[in-house]
């Protein structure tokens, strides 16, 4: 079996810079996911300003989260958010199957299926407006000042998705929608990263920053950043980190040259391709 490289490329702001270090050559189309996860870490310190006081108190993965259990509603879940504050660390969340949503999911409940339209452009990072990947599994939070007497929330049935329209306020494209009772984005994506092996095997990770809708409906900042996420897809899965695969000295060489030229606050190192722009 060929030994295959490994490429990572890292976009900061500005995007046209951090893009003039990517060599075409090197640029992939990347596939919608047949397998993988979602693993999402939140800052407690961060979320702790909004509704009044506001935390992961629990959470429900892929199996015990599942939309088609008539006890799985949107409002019974709500009733089970829990008082106490949990960590708010590796939560995973299971990437579901390409095709169309699941039938007969239970009340509130609107699970997303992965589209097969789906795709990242390495070159400029951009997808389809129209592709999402969908993720299995729901967030429960607990703010005690919010509304008076305190309240539990859920997200969940999340779906990753890209609108060149969010870049207007201030964000990459990229978002975190929920979709339990309603379809609201709840996290933009900034600081974005892309590894990657083949169209099928790659990873996508970056910042996360509370969205305007989140934060109005939380009575907190925008955009503020309140933690980081990983999507890996393939033998990324779990976002593990896959091995560097040395490429040909002259390549190496055209890495350096760049870098060179990138000047202060950029850098190509090429094991595959990693560049960032900070």
């Amino acid at each position: 079996m060929p030994i295959l490289p490994f490429y990572r490329i890292r976009l900061g702001l500005p995007l046209v810079a951090a893009l003039a270090l990517s060599p075409n050559a090197m640029a992939l189309v990347l596939n919608a996911p047949n397998s993988g996860t979602f693993t999402m870490n939140l800052d407690a310190v961060a979320l702790a300003p909004y509704a009044g006081g506001y935390y992961l108190s629990t959470y429900w993965d892929a199996v015990a989260a599942d939309p088609t259990d008539p006890a799985n509603s949107g409002g019974a879940l709500v009733g089970q958010v829990a008082t106490a504050e949990i960590p708010a660390l590796n939560q995973s969340f299971t990437i579901t199957a390409i095709g169309g949503d699941i039938a007969g999911q239970a009340a509130q409940r609107f699970q997303q299926a992965t589209s097969a339209d789906f795709h990242i452009d390495t070159e400029n990072l951009a997808g389809g407006t129209a592709g999402q990947v969908g993720l299995a599994g729901v967030q429960g939070f607990f703010a005690p000042n919010y509304p008076p007497n305190g309240a539990g929330l859920v997200n969940g049935d999340f779906a990753v998705r890209f609108d060149a329209a969010r870049q207007n306020h201030g964000g990459s494209g990229w978002y975190l929608d929920n979709n339990i009772y309603f379809t609201m984005a709840v996290y933009d994506f900034s600081n974005l990263s892309i590894s990657w092996i083949d169209a099928d095997n790659w990873q996508f990770s970056g910042d996360l920053a509370m969205s305007p809708e989140n934060a109005s409906m939380l009575r907190g900042s925008a955009l503020a950043d309140v933690g980081d996420f990983c999507l890996g897809a393939g033998s990324f899965a779990g976002c593990g980190q896959v091995s560097a695969v040395p490429l040909p000295g002259a390549i190496w060489l055209f890495g350096t040259g760049l870098a060179v030229l990138g000047g202060k606050g950029r850098r190509m190192t090429i094991f595959g391709s990693e560049a960032s722009h900070v």
